[in-house]
């Protein structure tokens, strides 16, 4: 007995304590715990092992254990043990981000870590399956993952400046977001994966079309100048806004995922909204210069199409050696534009139509809708008068005849009118012409200083006195005129000595004749002229 009183002696109870006390502090760590799971993130800075919480909605639900290098180095692995009862929150879809300082379009966020520091935030997913590895977002989501709504994406080919974050707007209102953005090297094109929240996304329909919304606008159209204000958050940063095209039916509504396109402007949307359409070539013999792709194609002012391209290029064959003497330009006629206006808007009926009406005289030119910008566009017209293009086909498409337009042969008549002004010799006549200024010049100066002469003689005191001297001899003349007048002394006595005089001359008259004859008839005595004797006629 008393051996087995060694054997069980109480101080045994203390170390048989302690092991219990241990075992039960074990079991109550590993009952509050919950799973484990490795996260993936490309750079851990801000982040410390046993320090850096996880939290959902700012609760903490998790705690970073480790840090590490994955197996290649090229991303860190944060172990994190989560708390008990947070195995539902990591669903396969479940998305972890870090909350730290950021500045961006969408305002500043995490301020509140410069002093808390950094902290994994997690957003837990909708799908049933679980996971213990993720990988780490780069940029926080933009839209929660339980936000109603509907996923699309967009393709653009023109340059944008649209980032992560941009409002998607309807009619002004802000609808839903830009949750990501990607390049496509394959055909070089822009998408974007837009959010649309519920009940807005009831609005997408098989005629939506979206396109980019500046905040500030400027166009010339054939008005003049189009200016285009957008809403507050455009200013700030490209949005994107969506609508149906005026004049086109909404449409059924989308029932399945597809891709839409992101014009670069209303006005291309709008005008591009018509996709049912008759392409035609038009051989233009002038100058394409000022006529773009996706400007109009009118008739008497109404829209009934669009150009496609200019010039439109065929690729011809190495056979084909004939040189380019005319420009094949690629339009569209679209009857829709018409609708309300023709009884028929159908693509069949207008294709057997126009050649009807080309054989009537219908033919297209180019034209100036803004002489000041040089923009120009297709005109369709009747010209009755004018014959047919020999030419149907052109690339595969039927040729729309044309003509070449007034503003076209005025720019001809410029242009020789030009032609015939540099033929003159212009060099020539301005020298004749500086010489002729040069003359006149020297003319002025000279009859300047005549007219200085002629004012220094006037200002002499005699032709001061020259107006009374005038005066004094017309009356002087006056008075001679005066006594000479009929009846007076001095005109009877006038008259006597003129009928004196003659007299004298009648009687001095033979006189004069015979010195004429005989200038020596005074001295010697004048020659009697002989008897005449008669002779015969030879």
């Amino acid at each position: 007995m008393s051996a087995m009183k060694n054997v069980f002696s109480p101080i045994w109870l203390i170390p048989l304590l302690a092991l219990a006390v241990a075992l039960w502090m074990v079991w109550q760590e590993s009952a509050g715990s919950g799973p484990q799971i490795e996260v993936l993130i490309s750079d851990a800075e801000g982040l410390e092992a046993g320090k850096t919480p996880v939290r959902v909605r700012n609760v903490d639900v998790g705690l970073v254990s480790e840090i590490s290098l994955s197996e290649d180095m090229s991303a860190a692995v944060l172990t994190i043990e989560m708390n008990e009862n947070t195995q539902r929150m990591l669903a396969e879809d479940s998305r972890l981000w870090v909350v730290k300082p950021r500045i961006g379009r969408q305002g500043v966020s995490g301020l509140s870590t410069l002093l808390s520091g950094a902290y994994i935030r997690l957003q837990p997913g909708s799908s049933e399956q679980t996971a213990t590895r993720f990988e780490a977002l780069e940029e926080p989501p933009v839209t929660p993952q339980q936000t109603p709504g509907r996923r699309i994406t967009l393709t653009s080919s023109v340059n944008s400046a649209v980032v992560v974050g941009d409002t998607v707007q309807y009619n002004g209102l802000s609808v839903g977001q830009v949750e990501k953005v990607d390049f496509n090297v394959d055909d070089r094109s822009m998408r974007y994966q837009v959010f649309i929240e519920q009940p807005y996304d009831e609005l997408l329909t098989e005629n939506t079309r979206f396109w980019l919304q500046s905040g500030l606008s400027l166009r010339w159209n054939a008005n003049g100048l189009d200016v285009s204000l957008g809403s507050f958050e455009s200013l700030l940063g490209a949005g994107i806004n969506f609508g149906v095209p005026e004049g086109q039916p909404s449409g059924a509504k989308m029932t399945e995922e597809r891709s839409f396109e992101l014009f670069a402007s209303a006005e291309a949307a709008r005008q591009q909204g018509f996709v049912n359409g008759i392409d035609y070539v038009i051989l233009l013999d002038e100058s394409v210069a000022g006529l773009e792709e996706g400007a109009p194609v009118q008739f008497k002012g109404v829209r009934v199409g669009t150009v496609l391209k200019v010039p439109l290029r065929w690729n011809p064959t190495d056979s084909d050696k004939a040189p380019l003497k005319q420009i094949p330009v690629l339009v569209r006629y679209e009857p829709e534009r018409m609708d309300g206006l023709v009884p028929d808007t159908d693509i069949g009926y207008w294709r057997e139509r126009l050649p009807e009406l080309f054989e009537q005289g219908l033919r297209a030119n180019i034209r100036a809708s803004n002489l000041l910008t040089n923009t120009l566009y297709v005109d369709l017209r009747f010209y009755p008068e004018t014959e047919l293009q020999a030419q149907s086909e052109f690339a595969g498409y039927p040729v729309m005849p044309s003509m070449v337009s007034d503003f076209s042969r005025l720019e001809e008549k410029l242009n020789q009118l030009l032609d015939k002004f540099n033929d003159l010799e212009l060099e020539q006549s301005l020298t004749e012409f500086s010489e002729a200024m040069a003359a006149t010049e020297q003319s002025a100066d000279e009859i300047e200083a005549l007219a200085q002469s002629v004012a220094a003689i006037v200002e002499q005191p005699g032709m001061q006195q020259l107006p009374q001297l005038l005066q004094d001899n017309l009356t002087q003349l006056e008075r001679l005129l005066s006594s000479v007048d009929d009846g007076s002394a001095t005109r009877r006595q006038l008259h006597r000595t003129l009928s004196n005089i003659e007299a004298l001359t009648r009687d001095l008259k033979p006189l004069a004749e015979q010195l004429r004859e005989q200038p020596n008839s005074l001295i010697f005595d004048a020659e009697k002229p002989a008897d005449p004797e008669p002779k015969a006629h030879d």
